[in-house]
């Protein structure tokens, strides 16, 4: 026993400092020693590691080697620090250094290629100076020549590269035909799998890119994310199914799922959230963000969608703006419309031009144009009117056909319908009118009486006009209307005919007028006036049997006077007065002449008188003298 052991330690000892060695440069045997496996190789360097028939069979000087498999590091001369597992990797392999290759024909043509990495049946099979290169699995970076700084990772991923540098395949087949590219980048199966020359793309997800072969700067996230590009460029998709069947389409950006699905070759749009943009196809300068925004948009263009389902079923409508949930929802192919609030314009098909700013404004409008509608729940029930602004919340609000109607103030116009070429400024202001056209009300709460007159006006806070072609200035409490000039009418004898002179109203009437004064019962200062009363004017105009301009009536029964028509009978009466001063003046006239006739005849009968009364002092003073002369004797 202890012979045997003694033997044994002489063996080790003498082996000690030996390795596995061949014996015969011809059969191939070896000689295990403690310090490795040496294969039949024309080296003497004893740091390689060989296995396999003609495995590192022609290498030199090149040391730390590992070659495992039949042929494996066949041609290697000097390389060093390579490793080969399989057989014929690294076949061709002469100066190549710190390569690995692990799996049959793995870098089976690398020559001087260095620091790659293959991994798999026929991994850069084809490379020959390529270095930095790392492929994982069957036949990745098959193809690959000179190219260098590549990553890929699944089978045949990075297949078809040739000289393309730094793109990283990640993924079963990814960038499976890619020949000159570079700088691509491959996250998922599939994914950029026909890039053949595009370079600096970025890949992730199933099929990612799929088609792509010369767009370049593209990134694709998500599964089938710009899975039809071939030659568009600077795309951003994120999201499955983003911008999936763009073409050639360049400068779009996709954020969401199945977001500028259909887009084709669409350029510059921008799409974010689920489906946002999905049924473009040509359209460009478009930007859609929220849930379905400019969904079913196809070839529009310019357009600007903010919100969930904004600009919804917009498909050839361009120069659209629609901020807000469900904003121009409805709209199909309208144009230079913009919408700002919850479902402004949300019914709009074919309308353009209008505007929208506030919840509801314009919500139902389907073909009206060039509307402006400003306020919440603005020219809400609008459909087909058209040239309508509405400022201020709940203006114009019931209005349907109405045209050209202009509401400024809360509530303005408010109950219009259908009536046209109106203007109300002031909160409340024209609210009453429904079908009525070209009325005007300017104040707060100035108004109508009614619904349906027209061409009336009511100026002043609280004013209200109860006729057509009727002007109201004020209300009950206004005690004083003036200006700088007095008021003028037109009465330029062009403009008037049936012109007729008016002679029948004159004193007559004016002696039956009955002048009071008063205060109105809504006036709260009971301040007094001074004029008529209307019924009794009626009365007058009754009792005479004559028509009268001045007495006003309105639809609803309400009397005015128009005080200034009562010029006209005064200045009837003051000629008709006038007449009368005339013939009384002519009269006394003719009395004062014939009273000057009168006045010389007694002037004349007065010197006759005279004569007599001296002749017949004489006859008396002879009488006496003769008496004197004659006394007379009883």
């Amino acid at each position: 026993m202890k012979n045997i052991i003694y033997f044994l330690f002489l063996f080790s000892t003498t082996i000690s400092f030996s390795q596995i060695s061949t014996i015969s440069t011809t059969d191939g045997s070896i000689l295990i020693t403690p310090r490795g496996l040496l294969g039949n190789t024309n080296s003497s360097n004893t740091s390689n590691v060989a296995l396999g028939t003609d495995a590192l069979k022609n290498n030199t000087t090149g040391s730390l080697n590992n070659a495992i498999g039949v042929s494996s590091l066949y041609s290697n001369t000097t390389g060093s620090g390579n490793i080969a597992n399989g057989p014929y990797s690294l076949y061709s392999n002469t100066t190549g250094f710190w390569n690995i290759a692990n799996g049959d024909y793995s870098l089976y043509s690398n020559t001087t290629g260095s620091l790659n990495t293959a991994n798999g049946h026929n991994s850069l099979n084809m490379n020959t100076t390529g270095s930095n290169n790392t492929a994982n699995g069957l036949n990745s970076l098959l193809s690959n020549k000179t190219g260098s700084y590549n990553t890929a990772n699944g089978g045949s991923s990075l297949f078809s590269n040739t000289t393309g540098y730094y793109n990283t395949a990640n993924g079963v087949v990814s960038l499976n035909s890619n020949t000159t590219g570079y700088n691509n980048t491959a996250n998922g199966a599939l994914s950029l799998y026909s890039n053949t020359t595009g370079i600096q793309n970025t890949a992730i997800g199933f099929q990612s890119l799929y088609f792509n072969t010369t767009g370049n700067d593209n990134v694709a996230n998500g599964y089938s994310s710009l899975y039809s590009n071939t030659t568009g460029v600077q795309n951003t998709a994120n999201g499955v199914a983003s911008l999936n069947f763009n073409t050639s389409g360049s400068f779009n950006t996709a954020n969401g799922y199945r977001s500028l699905f259909s887009n084709t070759t669409g350029y510059q749009n921008t799409a974010n959230g689920l489906q946002s943009l999905y049924s473009n196809t040509t359209g460009y300068y478009n930007t859609a963000n929220g849930l379905n925004s400019l969904y079913s948009n196809t070839t529009g263009n310019s357009n600007t969608a903010n919100g969930v389902a904004s600009l919804n079923f917009n498909t050839s409508g361009s120069f659209n703006t629609a901020n807000g949930y469900r904003s121009l929802f409805s709209n199909t192919t309208g144009n230079n419309n913009t919408a700002n609030g919850l479902n402004s314009l949300y019914s709009n098909t074919i309308g353009e031009s209008n505007t929208a700013n506030g919840g509801g404004s314009l919500r139902l409008n389907t073909t009206g144009n060039a509307n402006t509608a400003n306020g919440a729940s603005s020219l809400e029930y609008n459909t087909t009117g058209i040239f309508n602004s509405g400022y201020g919340v709940q203006s114009l609000l019931f209005n349907t056909t109405g045209n050209n109607n202009t509401a400024n103030g809360f509530s303005s116009l408010q109950s219009n319908t259908t009536g046209s070429s109106n203007t109300a400024i002031g909160l409340n202001s024209l609210h009453v009118n429904t079908t009525g056209n070209s009325n005007t009300a300017l104040g707060y709460n100035a108004n109508v009486s009614t619904g349906n007159l027209s061409n009336a006006t009511a100026i002043g806070a609280n004013a209200i006009v109860d006729a057509s072609n009727k002007v109201r200035i004020g209300n009950a409490s206004v005690t004083v209307i003036e200006g700088a000039v007095a008021w003028s009418y037109p009465s330029d004898r062009r403009l008037k005919e049936n012109i007729q002179v008016n002679n029948y109203i004159g004193l007559n009437f004016i002696n039956k007028l009955q002048p009071v004064s008063y205060n109105y019962i809504s006036d709260n200062t009971k301040v007094r006036h001074d004029g008529f009363i209307a019924q009794d004017i009626e009365l007058v105009m009754k009792d005479l049997n004559l028509p009268f301009s001045g007495l006003k009536k309105s639809s609803d029964g309400m009397y005015s006077l128009a005080y200034s028509d009562f010029v006209m009978p005064m200045v009837n009466a003051i000629k008709e007065q006038q007449k009368t001063i005339s013939d009384l003046v002519n009269k006394t006239a003719d009395l004062v002449k014939k009273n000057d006739t009168y006045e010389s005849q007694i002037l004349k009968l007065s010197s006759k008188n005279d004569s007599y009364e001296s002749q017949i002092q004489k006859l008396a003073s002879k009488l006496e003298e003769i008496e004197k002369k004659y006394p007379i004797r009883n």
